[in-house]
């Protein structure tokens, strides 16, 4: 037994009078496999007159309640309550002293409560269950019903500058995540991407009005939803979602080429030139350069270097006009005209088209004030990928609750006075899970101090995800999976 004052004014008219250590389970978070209970005695006054009747009040015994508290040595704590109670013959009324600082509902004190929610903001249910000795779904009940006491305050003001982007995540399907690209926050997050859909949560938007440019891929579905319920805003396609088909085009032309080629060649361009020739022109080390050369001088990969200087003329259109639309304009132009008649080069016509079909939307982009991208909304998709690797299985409100109301999120929308109006907290279900590791601290912390555009659009394995269309080690470009969903986005 370890005597010990255990903060006497901690529980109002208690006071501790002794503690004790018991064996629990061993785990990495209670190495010593140890428990500790925190005997409390009553210190204030007992009722003797029954407020009911003023007959006299007799001893009714005493009750034993037990409270799991914040940990004490390092160990899982229980706070156990001598709680004395009087009884009057004449009426049968009980009198027991008020508990204040405890959460009966849950078991537990107060500032075990506050505690556990915000841990539950960085580590799982999991770990803090066996640290404070409590059930993973008593973790889990408490933040879920801390966040619902916190739904009047965590909600957000209507962006000005509106990101939308969808993400498909394994057992959960397609999911829209709404940003707010003026203050690279994350809005809002919804299941499925149908039209009806988001048109039926943008007319629930308060101030509609107020958002001016969303920013957008070429989904064509966002087009009638955003004329519908914005009225002031304009669609901006962002130009990731377009340069990115310039590579596809010089890979399906090299693909076509290397159906032609005996074994030699086609493993030669597969592994030797596919990468060079997704690497922009300025970015060339000189071995690279030096095969774009050796390309222009031979018959029979001249096709390959004629891609390449339609890709990067492409991609140049941004680079060479920030900020004129109409110099942006004439140089699409030139490049549509530059497109050779052979049908290797079709799909260069077909970004061509493309480009043609979302006329106004893409050159926008020079419009918009702010040159807005989506690129915070592209790297948002990679938190809710980590968080719902982390998660395993989690259900879609716990995905959206855990990425909302991050630490990151909230501390900007505090900062820029954001915390006023928007999306509610979700009533029905488990809202968050969230495990904390290095990997999301790290790419918290770059979330929160990059500037606005930080996705580096030169990068020659844009488009492309690591194991799917490319070996992360060899660099080779795998051509099954390359151009899979070329037909589906362009249509």
């Amino acid at each position: 037994m370890i005597e010990n004052d255990f903060g006497s004014n901690f529980i109002t008219d208690f006071k501790c009078v002794k503690t004790r250590q018991y064996d629990a389970d061993r785990s990495e978070q209670n190495p010593e496999g140890k428990y500790c209970e925190i005997e409390m005695a009553y210190t204030g006054d007992i009722v003797t007159v029954c407020p009911e009747c003023g007959s006299k009040m007799y001893s009714h015994g005493t009750r034993h309640p037990s409270f799991t508290d914040t940990t004490f040595m390092g160990l899982p704590a229980k706070v156990i309550l001598n709680v004395p109670r009087t009884h009057c013959t004449q009426c049968g009324r009980v009198w027991t002293p008020t508990l204040s600082a405890v959460d009966e509902k849950h078991k537990m004190t107060d500032r075990a409560y506050r505690k556990i929610a915000a841990l539950a903001l960085k580590r799982s249910f999991v770990d803090i269950a066996k640290e404070y000795g409590i059930s993973n779904n008593t973790a889990k009940n408490v933040f879920i019903e801390y966040i619902r006491e916190m739904e009047n305050s965590l909600r957000f003001k209507t962006p000005t500058l509106l990101g939308l982007d969808e993400i498909k995540i394994k057992k959960l399907g397609e999911l829209t995540v709404i940003t707010d690209l003026e203050h690279k926050t994350l809005y809002d997050m919804l299941k499925g991407r149908n039209q009806e859909q988001l048109t039926k949560y943008f007319y629930q938007m308060p101030n509609r009005e107020v958002v001016e440019w969303v920013c957008t891929d070429m989904y064509r579905p966002f087009e009638k939803s955003i004329h519908d319920a914005f009225p002031n805003a304009r669609w901006v396609i962002d130009h990731y979602h377009i340069v990115v088909y310039a590579n596809r085009a010089m890979d399906a032309l090299r693909i076509h080429l290397q159906a032609k080629m005996n074994d030699d060649d086609r493993i030669k361009t597969k592994k030797g030139l596919a990468y060079t020739l997704r690497t922009r022109q300025h970015k060339l080390n000189s071995e690279d350069a030096a095969k774009i050369r050796e390309c222009r001088e031979s018959e029979k990969f001249g096709l390959l270097a004629v891609a390449y200087d339609l890709k990067e003329d492409f991609f140049n259109i941004y680079d060479n006009n920030p900020v004129s639309r109409n110099n942006a304009e004439k140089a699409f132009e030139e490049w549509e005209k530059r497109i050779p008649a052979g049908d290797e080069f079709k799909d260069f016509r077909k970004l061509a088209k493309t480009v043609h079909n979302y006329y106004d939307q893409i050159f926008n982009y020079w419009t918009c004030p702010s040159q807005i991208t989506n690129g915070f909304t592209e790297c948002t998709n990679r938190i809710i990928r980590e968080n719902s690797v982390r998660g395993r299985g989690s259900s879609f409100e716990i995905l959206r609750g855990r990425t909302l109301y991050r630490y990151t999120n909230i501390e900007r929308l505090e900062a820029d006075n954001m915390l006023t109006i928007g999306p509610p907290i979700p009533s029905e279900g488990p809202v968050f899970h969230y495990d904390e590791s290095k990997g999301q601290e790290d790419a918290e912390t770059k979330l929160k101090n990059e500037p606005a555009f930080f996705i580096d659009y030169d990068d020659p394995m844009i488009g492309l995800v690591p194991g799917i269309n490319f070996d992360p080690e060899t660099g080779e470009i795998f051509d099954e999976t390359i151009l899979e969903d070329w037909d589906v986005d362009l249509k």
